[in-house]
């Protein structure tokens, strides 16, 4: 099995590395052309760029397996579909994803605090954004607004 992640923040991957207890280590600079620094973190090797600059080639090939822990909600709705896009071009034609991503009411919330994300993907939304995919809800959780007074409260003050 191999594991192989993209992330820009190097803080990110230093903060991965310590939270699972392994070493980080700075790969050969293989991928260095491309503008892609890689890190081995015990079994995983994570790619350091920017999500839209990533290629087959600087990652090592094409995958059978996509896991996405809600960075696409992370991304400018806007820029959604191009990264739907690199996505699909790192993916062999047989391949799942397993998408985490929420649905809440944007207008409910502080517009600074939403300002980079993340932003609420519906179901419709993603079936669209992967057209090509044969889109399967594993799991639905709905979450109650806490009562009043509850935790919510207290925490903004």
């Amino acid at each position: 099995l191999q594991v192989v992640g993209v992330e820009c923040s190097r803080r990110a991957i230093a903060r991965f590395a310590a939270e699972q207890g392994l070493e980080l280590v700075q790969g050969d600079g293989g991928a260095a052309e491309a503008g892609v620094t890689t890190w081995s973190v015990g079994p995983c090797t994570v790619c350091e760029c920017d999500w839209f600059d990533a290629v087959p080639k600087a990652l090592g090939g094409t995958f059978d397996l996509a896991y996405d822990a809600a960075a696409l909600t992370a991304v400018d709705p806007a820029l959604r579909g191009d990264y739907v896009g690199v996505l699909s071009k790192l993916l062999r034609p047989s391949a799942h994803v397993l998408l985490l991503a929420a649905e809440f009411d944007e207008g409910a919330c502080d517009p600074a605090a939403l300002a980079l994300g993340p932003h609420s993907l519906g179901l419709e939304e993603v079936r669209t954004l992967f057209s090509g995919f044969d889109v399967e809800v594993v799991e639905e959780e709905v979450e109650e607004p806490p009562a009043e007074g509850g935790e919510y409260n207290k925490l903004r003050g």
